[in-house]
């Protein structure tokens, strides 16, 4: 089964409860496949459905599959520095994800386009998986990786400007370094990047569209399309290339899209001689008074829920919390709520985060963070002054779709702002001009701040916060590929190239809250390690703000860096990345009603237990205190186990696995067990492929009491890039050979999927079937074997206490020892056949199957084999490895080079996770 051109409307409405798609949509649709490419611009005014370019993407993914002659990209990304609209898109991908896996019937859209995109993928297909791939980056939240071990299906990566940029210039934010050549060459080739409000990223799409640059001006191009760079804006520029959207002649046809737009929103100012309003004393409590009074005369004049924007979190509490004073049911959601927090405002919970709103909510307090893309269909809005974009964006989420009438307020300084004003994260200069722009739009225009009215004068941009924008060159680009050396410093200096404003770039880290932090750092570390932060339980906070949060912690953190080793103890040398997670106790005191504030003096709770949506593999499993369920599974675990005291000999996992088969039913609230999906099913040999860890506190008698019981599945384990390398969570023997002819044939199957030339398909065929090569190594198979007998060489190891296998002075290896650079020489005498720039392009990822020796290894000839060895010598000690690096950029560029290493990276980790 099939798609056609002629099914867009019906998959559209399928995947949008029954909406049908605009014509600007269309069109978007049909230049795509006219030409290959996306258009340089898109021109969609706020609220004219933007999102869509994710089913647009997919579809015409899914015609490519069904034999459109005309290749499009594989992977969109979306990119917007708004972690709200970062949520949203991707909530909105994975539905699409969803309803795609779910789809049954083979003779409905959903069917038909599910199955297409499944010819694109190779090996096996997992169902559960789905034929659409998603994936979050941002600050904050743990980084996905599954959608690097799929080039060649479709895929829908929603990410913030810092996380997506940093990962297109191989130093991606919370990954690891030897992740970064695959995060990049993947994003350089065969990706869209669709960049909202693109006049807040100008370094981001410079910097971007200039590696495209670099990827095209190489000696040989790969015949894969480069990345495309899409800037969203209200309003077209003659110098910025093709632009597709909405167009004047469209209002006439789309009735619904014309009400969205043109529908008008007045606009009153209201002058406050307190604004901005200040940190504190009177004038602050004046400002808070003078929002919350006329967030109380809109919901009154419209009976509905209204909507109150500001600048600053401490003021959104404040203002929320002299709403609620004064009787009126009013939420608050700003960037440092959890997504847990969040969830509970959306369906099915609450409809407050929706187009259908929730009547039950008064005041909705928010300060940017809801200013893109979210539906919201509020009755009315006050609003802080902000820059003219910002103010746009604010008044878009008021009668979104233009059923009624609706009026926006904007409070304004009494006077002129004085010089050095700033409010929030807003310059004095862009406030001014937008109040200017304001004054205008409310004396002259009916429409006010209708979204088509504001095409023509646009709202003032900000004033770019550095001297000029920066030009990437090709030696910086060769600088930034040597991936295997310390270039913390480098990652340090991306905002060159990435942030608009170099002054005060907006990075973020993760804070996550539990409950009964181990007061033993080793405990702390190992429970962390075991039970890693999910991504419902993770407050965002800007680097800057964790300064302030950090100084005032309790001790006993725990600093977990997701590119990074094991979780440690956070301690006053550490400097904080961007990506970076702290986990502290819930007897932190940061936060002011439920948010997080570095002036706050309040406690939230562990919300790990209230895990609405189970991460991949884990099922839920809870028990009421002191039921009698309870105390029949506490008995039943001392008995068999010994969990009478804390740190007992190891539980058995089979027992406790037939334990919780017992108790399965009707389990509910605290304390939590957290196991692998599948695991209570499984036979006893395959239940002792688990690690069972209890989690203790103090009760109020002070004796230990069991909180958590915490059951780990190691098959999980091959998600792990790095631990996969040599270590099999399947019960069948991996022997060397299979699993290089396995790598071999899947390495060429991806790249002739691909449409790659039959020389680049053989390189990465014997690529594949020799990167392992080194692991005949004696000391490694001594390290493979864990004690075992000798026998067939080993690819994987099968020993359950997989930290052991990192422990290499057991098998006499040196330090850093690392296989792959062994099997360039072991390999070196077979690929002496093949032509000058085949052999060394195969010996290069060979080299770097596993994103190791770039440019180098840390071990000479003499470390790497017991004898003198020519090609050993040759190739580490005279400097002809480092010479084939250079010469392989040369010929395919730094990131055609990454993107070739991501593929049999990519048909090395099917294959491993496929237990071959």
């Amino acid at each position: 089964m099939s798609v056609e051109r002629a099914d867009f409307g019906a998959f559209f409405a399928a995947v949008r409860g029954g909406h049908r798609p605009f014509r600007w949509q269309e069109r978007l649709l049909d230049h795509i496949l006219r030409t290959g490419r996306w258009p340089d611009q898109l021109v969609a005014p706020t609220g004219a459905g933007k999102t869509s370019v994710i089913d647009v993407h997919v579809f015409a993914v899914a015609l490519m599959a069904s034999g459109h002659p005309v290749r499009v990209p594989r992977r969109l990304a979306l990119v917007v520095d708004r972690r709200a609209l970062v949520d949203d898109q991707h909530e909105h991908a994975t539905s699409i994800a969803r309803q795609l896996a779910e789809a049954r019937d083979g003779r409905t859209v959903l069917a038909r386009t599910a199955e297409a995109l499944d010819t694109l993928r190779v090996g096996r297909k997992d169902r559960a998986a789905g034929p659409l791939s998603t994936a979050l980056l941002r600050g904050g939240a743990p980084p996905s990786r599954e959608w690097l071990d799929d080039p060649v299906g479709c895929a829908v990566l929603c990410a913030t400007p810092d996380m997506w940029g940093s990962r297109l210039l191989l130093s991606g934010y919370g990954s690891r370094a030897q992740a970064w050549p695959r995060e990049a060459g993947l994003l350089a080739y065969d990706t869209v990047a669709v960049v909202d409000e693109a006049h807040l990223s100008q370094q981001l799409v410079t910097t971007a569209r200039r590696v495209a640059e670099l990827a095209t001006v190489v000696e040989e191009p790969l015949g894969v399309p480069v990345l495309q760079v899409v800037e969203t804006t209200a309003t077209p520029r003659a110098d910025a290339g093709v632009a597709v959207g909405v167009e004047p002649d469209d209002l006439a046809v789309d009735e619904a899209l014309r009400q969205r737009l043109t529908t008008p929103k007045p606009v009153t100012l209201l002058p406050l001689a307190s604004w901005p309003i200040p940190h504190s004393g009177p004038a602050r409590k004046a400002g808070v008074m003078a929002l919350a009074d006329e967030a109380v005369r809109l919901r009154k004049a419209y009976d509905r829920t209204v909507g109150c924007f500001v600048n600053t979190v401490a003021v959104a509490a404040a203002v929320a919390g002299e709403l609620r004073a004064r009787g009126l049911a009013t939420e608050l959601i700003c960037g440092r709520l959890r997504p847990y927090d969040v969830r509970r405002l959306r369906p099915p919970t609450s409809k407050l985060l929706s187009i259908a709103g929730d009547p039950k909510v008064d005041v909705l307090v928010s300060t940017q963070s809801l200013e893109v893309g979210v539906d919201l269909d509020l009755a009315a809005a006050v609003t802080e002054l902000a820059p003219g974009g910002a103010i746009a964006q604010r008044a878009g989420r008021v009668n979104r779709l233009g059923q009624r009438t609706a009026e926006v307020t904007v409070v304004v300084p009494a006077a002129d702002l004085p010089t050095g004003a700033q409010s929030g994260p807003y310059q004095r200069d862009d406030l001014a001009a937008a109040l200017t722009w304001l004054e205008q739009r409310q004396s002259a225009d009916a429409a006010g701040l209708a979204p088509w009215a504001l095409r023509e004068p646009r709202p003032p941009a900000p004033a770019l916060r550095r001297d000029l924008l920066q030009r990437l060159e090709l030696a910086q680009a060769w600088h930034l590929a040597r991936t295997s050396d310390d270039l913390a410093a480098a990652q340090d200096d991306l905002d060159l190239w990435l942030s608009d404003n170099l002054d005060e770039p907006d990075h973020e880290i993760g804070l996550v809250v539990r409950r009964a932090l181990p007061a033993d750092e080793s405990d702390a570390v190992r429970l962390i390690e075991k039970l890693p932060p999910r991504k419902h339980e993770v407050f965002p906070v800007s680097i800057r703000q964790a300064a302030m949060i950090r100084a005032r912690l309790k001790p006993g953190s725990v600093l977990v860096r997701p590119g990074g080793d094991a979780p440690r103890p956070l301690t006053d040398d550490d400097r904080l990345r961007p990506g970076d997670q702290l986990v502290i106790d819930d007897t932190n005191e940061l936060f002011t009603a439920g948010v997080l504030d570095p002036d706050g003096n309040q406690r939230v709770d562990d919300v790990l237990d209230l895990l609405d949506e189970p991460g991949p593999g884990d099922v839920v499993l809870r028990i009421e205190p002191d039921s009698a369920a309870h105390r029949r599974f506490l008995d039943a675990v001392a008995a068999t186990t010994e969990l009478t005291e804390p740190n007992p000999a190891e539980p058995d996992p089979v027992e406790i696995a037939r334990l919780l088969r017992v108790h399965r039913e009707g389990l509910t609230p605290l304390p939590m067990v957290v196991a692998a999906a599948g695991l209570l099913d499984r036979t006893a040999e395959e239940r002792a492929e688990a690690e069972v860890i209890p989690y203790w506190q103090e009760s109020d008698d002070g004796k230990p009491e069991l909180f958590r019981l915490i059951v780990v599945d190691l098959r999980k384990a091959s998600a792990d890039a790095e631990l996969r390398q040599t270590w099999t969570p399947h019960r069948r023997t991996v022997t060397l050979s299979r699993h290089s002819e396995a790598v071999a044939v899947r390495a060429g199957t991806v790249a002739g999927r691909l449409g790659l030339a039959v020389e680049l398909v053989e390189a990465l065929r014997l690529a594949g079937l020799h990167h392992d090569d080194g692991k005949a190594d004696d000391r490694f198979q001594h390290l493979l074997r864990a004690g075992s007998a000798p026998g067939e060489l080993l690819a994987k190891s099968r020993a359950r206490h997989t930290r052991t296998l990192r422990r290499r002075e057991a098998a006499n290896l040196p330090t850093g020892w690392r296989h792959e650079q062994l099997s360039v020489v072991l390999a070196w005498p077979t690929l002496s056949a093949l032509d000058e720039r085949w052999r060394e392009l195969a010996a290069r990822l060979i080299g770097t199957s596993h994103g190791h020796g770039r440019p180098g290894f840390p071990h000479t000839s003499g470390h790497l084999v017991d004898n003198a060895d020519k090609v050993a010598a040759t190739l580490y000690d005279e400097g002809l490895w480092d010479e084939l690096i250079e010469r392989t950029h040369a010929r395919w560029g730094v990131w055609g080079c990454a993107y070739l290493e991501a593929l049999l990276r990519a048909a090395d980790g099917q294959v491993s996770a496929e237990g071959s």
